[in-house]
């Protein structure tokens, strides 16, 4: 598989920005990084939710979505597989009991912007979109980790930051914000569209996809231990741990 350099999105850049080596595996070479359990249960739960809003207003049948979309993938044992089902479990309870007082539409679920930009295309996948009674927006964004640092500034994200720019151009949304759903905390952070600066994170894509598109693809030693290739990849600082 061959990524077309000339269009960007989040998971692109986070990934490059972590480890170039890293970009070139997954998005040149189609490298598949295994399922973990915390991005097993972060499957199940985004399907879960994904398969309600489509479908239920009754927040009761939120556990029989989420057994139906169970990903069993990832666990190394059963009984490590009963550890993370009933976190999510935990998870889904917390959100159905928000969901009983939520007063805003629902509007999608996974959908897909995409815009032009100086010879670049960005797009972004949402997770979910509710409209307001005032009839602002608010573009949801879950976030399923249990081991979240929830101390950092919203307005620092760069991933809300192309959400709320994608929002506004694909979309024309003028009025609204970004949120993160943080589901292990049953926590939501927010911030407006216009507290991000449109430009800085154009920009930013734009450097990132210059240097992709220059073929530089150097490893990042820094990231190696957070890898999930650090046991195969050749030039892994890990490698000699696992000797």
């Amino acid at each position: 598989m061959y990524s077309d350099v000339h269009e960007l999105n989040y998971s692109k850049i986070k990934t490059y920005k972590e480890c170039p080596l890293l970009y070139k595996y997954k998005y040149m070479e189609d490298k598949r990084e295994g399922l973990t359990p915390a991005s097993s249960l972060g499957v199940s739960i985004h399907r879960a939710l994904e398969a309600y809003h489509a479908v239920s207003n009754d927040p009761s049948e939120l556990l029989a979505y989420y057994d139906d979309c169970w990903l069993g993938a990832g666990y190394a044992s059963a009984a490590e597989q009963m550890e993370w089902y009933l976190k999510g479990k935990k998870m889904m309870e917390d959100y159905a009991q928000a969901e009983y007082q939520r007063k805003t539409t629902v509007d999608s679920t996974e959908r897909e912007f995409i815009f032009e930009y100086e010879g670049w295309t960005f797009r972004g996948k949402i997770d979910r979109i509710d409209k307001h009674p005032d009839g602002s927006w608010e573009v949801i964004d879950y976030k399923t980790g249990t081991d979240m640092d929830l101390s950092q500034p919203v307005t620092d994200s760069l991933q809300l930051g192309i959400y709320s720019v994608g929002a506004r151009r694909a979309w024309n949304m003028k009025k609204g914000k970004v949120t993160y759903y943080f589901t292990a905390f049953n926590q939501t952070q927010s911030a407006p569209f216009d507290a991000f600066d449109e430009q800085k994170i154009l920009d930013t894509f734009i450097e990132v996809g210059k240097k992709i598109e220059a073929g530089d693809f150097s490893p990042n030693p820094a990231h190696c231990a957070q890898c999930a290739f650090r046991t195969t990849c050749e030039q892994s600082s890990c490698k000699e741990d696992t000797l």
